[in-house]
């Protein structure tokens, strides 16, 4: 008497007897192979398990099935073996295709890549301020003039922002540090209403005449105050307030800061 295997599609079991088979968790349609059949075939379509598909209740709804023809006859030239230590064939296993795993794993690599950058660059811009604060200090440099004046100005205009808890405003040789060599002001209050914090280079402050500390302090001001971010470097956009060189602005006389900044507010106010 041959013996059995069945699959749930996942593992095989067997092997058992036709008695055995009975007692088993099997439907008309579990697939099943015993020495002597090609490949697996459902339950249904191997007539000498009959009696133990006569044992089993139709299920409900099922679907019209297309008759095959069974492949279950043993080749008349085939040695026989024993049923019980044949090795019944490997069962397919739907897996994830190959290239899906690529790219969730080239995907996985840029998230964690871009992740590690942004924890790199954080890391340096902590380390360039706490550089910049530790190597400023205060002068007799009246700044505060400056201030109430942008205030002003922008009351002038029907803007009363916040008045800020903390005011930082010195100098720091931005010349001398790395990363900074051509910068001539940094402000470090932008989207903090409770805070100001501004550093000066003092050889900037020295080479610039009256106008172009006045765009200078008002562009650093405009950064802290107004959340305002830098303009595009292109020559559209010179002779702005917010224009990010402002060293260009030698030939600048107050009249063109006024008319500047003026446009500034005029369009924060709207």
């Amino acid at each position: 008497m041959g013996k059995y295997f069945y699959t749930d599609g996942k593992e095989k079991y067997g092997p058992y007897s036709k008695e055995e088979l009975r007692n088993k968790p099997i439907s008309r349609t579990t697939k099943v192979w015993c020495y002597g059949m090609d490949k697996w075939l459902e339950l249904s379509q191997v007539p000498e398990l009959s009696n133990v598909l006569n044992s089993i209740p139709p299920e409900l709804n099922t679907k019209p099935t297309v008759e095959v023809e069974s492949n279950s006859v043993k080749p008349e030239n085939e040695p026989i073996q024993n049923s019980e230590t044949k090795i019944p064939p490997s069962v397919e296993i739907k897996k994830t295709p190959s290239f899906l795993k690529w790219l969730i794993a080239i995907i996985a690599v840029i998230l964690i890549s871009l992740f590690a950058y942004r924890l790199i660059q954080n890391q340096s811009e902590v380390n360039q301020y706490n550089e910049i604060a530790a190597n400023s200090y205060d002068s007799d440099e009246d700044f505060e003039i400056y201030v109430k004046k942008f205030y002003r100005d922008l009351e002038f205009y029907g803007i009363y922002p916040k008045k800020p808890k903390v005011q930082i405003i010195k100098f720091s040789k931005l010349d001398q540090l790395d990363n900074t060599t051509h910068i001539h002001g940094l402000s470090f209050g932008s989207d903090d209403d409770d805070r100001i914090e501004i550093y000066i280079n003092p050889s900037t402050w020295e080479q610039f005449n009256k106008p172009m500390r006045y765009f200078l302090m008002y562009h650093e001001l405009a950064h802290d105050v107004l959340n305002l971010d830098d303009l595009e470097a292109k020559s559209w956009n010179e002779g702005k307030l917010m224009y990010p060189v402002i060293s260009s602005y030698e030939n600048k006389n107050m009249d063109d800061f006024i008319e500047s900044s003026h446009a500034v507010f005029e369009k924060e106010s709207e």
